[in-house]
């Protein structure tokens, strides 16, 4: 029969191991999921949605194979994910999803991200060529000026800096991928779902937090 951790030493563990997987780039904004055995069918998870460089362990969430949560956070999104892989293996004891900032979670985190085009740096006109796309685009590319991404909700700051880390190792991602070969699009339907999905997201993320959710 599998050892399995106790709950305190297992939330330790995770905000560890959340911190270590951001420092090493693997994981940005509120990418990746992590889960571990508690019991035979009690699992400790990653909440959705939260930056796994700045976890604590109070924001952890327990849950069952049902996916009934035992915790008011909703569990991660990808909870059926690490459920197959206890399902199918008695000895896994814990799963580490990254997702190296792979297309669908940032279609869905980040939207459509147009580039701007250049403008002399320190002149108004940056200002007119980035706004002809921000009443559609939350990040904007600037043609050999970097990025801008803007943060919306009660906690706007950290909502720019997630999409600015997801921007940055998107990019990195493509840039590696296109040396083998061009990546290709997702197809228009898959399109249109991850804009329901953003959407979505985009509606939680405006109202209020809730006392357990504010940062301490």
């Amino acid at each position: 029969m599998p050892e399995y951790l106790s709950e305190r030493a297992a939330r330790a563990a995770m905000v560890e191991v959340g911190r270590r997987l951001y420092a090493r780039q693997l994981v940005s904004g509120g990418e990746g999921n992590l889960s571990c055995r508690l019991g035979p069918r009690r699992i400790l998870c990653t909440p959705t949605g939260v930056n796994k460089g700045f976890l604590g362990e109070d924001q952890l969430v327990v849950t069952d194979y049902g996916g009934e949560g035992q915790s008011l956070r909703a569990p991660s999104s990808e909870l059926l994910l690490h459920l197959a892989c206890y399902e199918e293996r008695a000895d896994c004891l814990a799963v580490v999803h990254e997702l190296l900032c792979c297309m669908p979670e940032a279609a869905t985190a980040l939207g459509d991200v147009p580039t701007a085009r250049y403008a002399t740096p320190g002149t108004a006109s940056v200002a007119d060529a980035v706004r002809a796309h921000l009443g559609s685009a939350e990040c904007v590319l600037m043609e050999r000026h970097g990025a801008l991404a803007m943060g919306m909700g009660p906690r706007a700051l950290f909502d720019a800096c997630d999409k600015m880390e997801m921007l940055e190792g998107v990019a990195r991602v493509q840039l590696l991928a296109s040396l083998r070969r061009m990546p290709t699009p997702l197809p228009e339907s898959e399109r249109r779902l991850l804009a329901e999905q953003r959407r979505a997201a985009r509606e939680k993320l405006l109202k209020p937090p809730r006392p357990w959710e504010r940062d301490r």
